[in-house]
């Protein structure tokens, strides 16, 4: 087994960084790009595996995907005129990106031709039924090949028609955002209406945020009824040029780090005026202590003033969820038991982010409970001198297997 030495930090860091464009912006500019009707730049490209599957996707619907090189952040995305629908089927694949996968069955029931949709074996066990149930409101053609409600999913292109639909709110706002990005393409849009409440609320306002920058219209009421306007030449056949803000959830690790380790961290292109949910992460840290760096054009922590110790938190991570395992490993470093609720979303991702999170700090030593939506996480600050001695004798050296992941 290969092993990786963690060598402690000398002295804390004051650092100010610029960090790739977000994966939610990107991915949803991309298929905003790919039903614009033409030819859309997008720059600041997210370089994550789950943006190359966008790509992929866009690709071999015969959409043409133009790179200045392999590694460039600026993508061209253009459609290809004189390529009729194939009369074979096409196959897609996504992968384990619920993302891509979620948005990709959408935009299928809108293009022409005949598709088979399918990701990888923990994508074939991921919740998509919801989304399902609301493109056949709609008319969409989909039959599932394999477990109810997942991929592998047969799907007649251009089937969907415009109309009114209900989804259920508490499972994903990732088919809230399939549906809306597909809506102005639609005679008469789509109305959706929300059953519950929502999950993940800020994605649904980036889904908005995008399709505006690209032409496409929403009215809405709250985050209980949505219309995505039907774009009738508006926002279609107009080139865009769109540039992806920073990642939020990248942002919250240095963050993190910065209040773990003593030092200060900046973000540049990211504020508290955001529609990224993460930025919040930032309040979080600060209600452990934490100091809050706020500039015109970046945003940031500092570690607790006087060297005070972090303390623990009770935090609702519905709005922001893919930052519950960075804010429980700070809580790990805390005074106090923490509790983090709202993370039923954590079960059903690539893994069972919860349980994952319970078996790496177990292997620090550091205690947890968990319930279906919940997690409870006692920080070192509860150990007295002597047990964390022991802790840290018993390890030895702080080396970890390298393919160890959660």
């Amino acid at each position: 087994m290969n092993l990786r030495l963690i060598t402690p930090l000398s002295k804390p860091f004051d650092v100010r960084l610029e960090l790739p464009g977000s994966k939610s912006f990107s991915n949803r500019a991309l298929v905003c790009a790919a039903l614009s009707g033409s030819a859309c730049t997008i720059q600041n490209l997210s370089p994550a595996d789950d943006t190359g599957l966008m790509l992929n996707v866009l690709a071999n619907l015969g959409l043409s995907v133009r790179r200045p090189n392999p590694l460039s952040k600026e993508v061209t995305v253009a459609p290809q005129p004189g390529l009729p629908p194939s009369p074979y089927r096409v196959q897609i694949y996504t992968g384990p990106a619920g993302t891509v996968t979620r948005f990709t069955a959408a935009l299928l029931t809108v293009l022409p031709g005949q598709f088979l949709l399918d990701g990888n074996e923990r994508m074939r066990e991921r919740p998509m039924g919801e989304l399902i149930g609301a493109l056949r409101q709609l008319d969409a053609q989909i039959v599932e090949k394999g477990k109810p409600g997942c991929v592998p999913l047969e799907i007649e292109g251009a089937s969907l028609r415009g109309g009114k639909c209900r989804l259920r709110g508490d499972v994903s706002s990732q088919f809230l955002s399939a549906l809306l990005m597909v809506g102005p393409t639609r005679a008469g849009g789509i109305e959706i209406e929300i059953e519950g409440e929502l999950a993940s609320k800020p994605y649904a306002d980036i889904t908005i945020e995008v399709m505006r920058a690209f032409g496409f219209e929403v009215e809405r009421d709250g985050y209980r009824r949505f219309h995505a306007l039907e774009a009738k030449g508006r926002g279609r056949g107009a080139h865009v040029t769109y540039t992806c803000p920073p990642d939020g959830t990248a942002a919250s690790y240095f963050w993190g780090a910065a209040a773990v380790a003593g030092g200060k961290c900046v973000i540049d292109g990211l504020t508290r005026r955001s529609v990224q949910g993460d930025v919040k992460f930032v309040e979080l840290l600060g209600q452990m202590g934490c100091e809050i760096l706020e500039f015109p054009n970046g945003l940031g922590v500092g570690a607790a003033p006087s060297g005070r110790p972090l303390k623990g938190i009770s935090a609702d991570l519905a709005a922001l969820p893919d930052c519950a395992q960075t804010l429980a490993v700070v809580c790990a470093f805390a005074e106090g038991t923490s509790r983090l609720t709202g993370l039923a979303t954590l079960r059903v991702k690539e893994t069972d982010r919860i349980a994952a999170l319970q078996a790496e700090l177990k292997k620090l030593g550091v205690e947890t409970r968990a319930g279906e939506d919940w997690l409870e996480i006692d920080g070192i600050g509860n150990r007295s001198p002597e047990q964390s001695a022991k802790q840290t004798n018993r390890r030895g050296k702080h080396c970890f297997p390298e393919e160890q992941t959660g």
